[in-house]
């Protein structure tokens, strides 16, 4: 992807804003997949019983990885700018103003998902997640990040079977994000 950025320069893209894509997709490829792998290590093993699941089936792990992205993704909202004056619920947004989207208060939703605040690797969720966003904001990185996570959670299972609590610096929850340093 890279390459096919670079090749643009001068043409369809200028030096500023290949910088800015690439340092992007660095970022957004890299912290995001780093922090849904400490979150999901988090959550299994605060679970023992998850945890077993897993160990004992190891095939679970693409349903660790959607479970993981649903209950606690590493992008917990967004800002979008609407573009029309536009209707939610009862409230009215005007065009031109932000509204920030909790995907992971959508990812919650007891409408959608039965038992939504329970960590539960054998959910047959109903709908997609929205953990990658959706429409034309949908992640283009989401295919990737799912064999990330799959392969991480996967390797963990088989190479940590007797793993049974997060230790040393950091353990008591997920990593800071660069946005949440100082």
């Amino acid at each position: 992807m890279v390459s096919a950025l670079v090749a643009e320069q001068g043409r369809e893209i200028t030096a500023a804003e290949l910088s800015a894509l690439v340092r992007l997709l660095l970022i957004a490829g890299f912290e995001t997949t780093v922090n849904a792998i400490g979150s999901g290590m988090r959550w299994l093993l605060a679970d023992p019983e998850q945890w077993e699941l897993l160990v004992h089936d190891p095939e679970r792990s693409p349903a660790v990885a959607e479970e993981v992205l649903r209950f606690d993704p590493p992008v917990q909202q967004t800002a979008r700018v609407a573009r029309q004056p536009t209707e939610v619920g009862d409230v009215v947004v005007a065009m031109n103003q932000w509204v920030i989207t909790l995907l992971a208060a959508a990812n919650r939703d007891p409408d959608v998902y039965p038992a939504p605040n329970r960590f539960d690797i054998t959910r047959q969720s109903p709908v997609e997640h929205l953990a990658f966003s959706g429409g034309i904001h949908y992640c283009l990185g989401s295919p990737l990040a799912r064999l990330e996570l799959t392969q991480a959670f996967r390797a963990l299972a088989e190479r940590f079977p007797r793993l049974r609590q997060p230790a040393g610096r950091g353990s008591a929850g997920p990593r800071p994000s660069r946005s949440d340093q100082s």
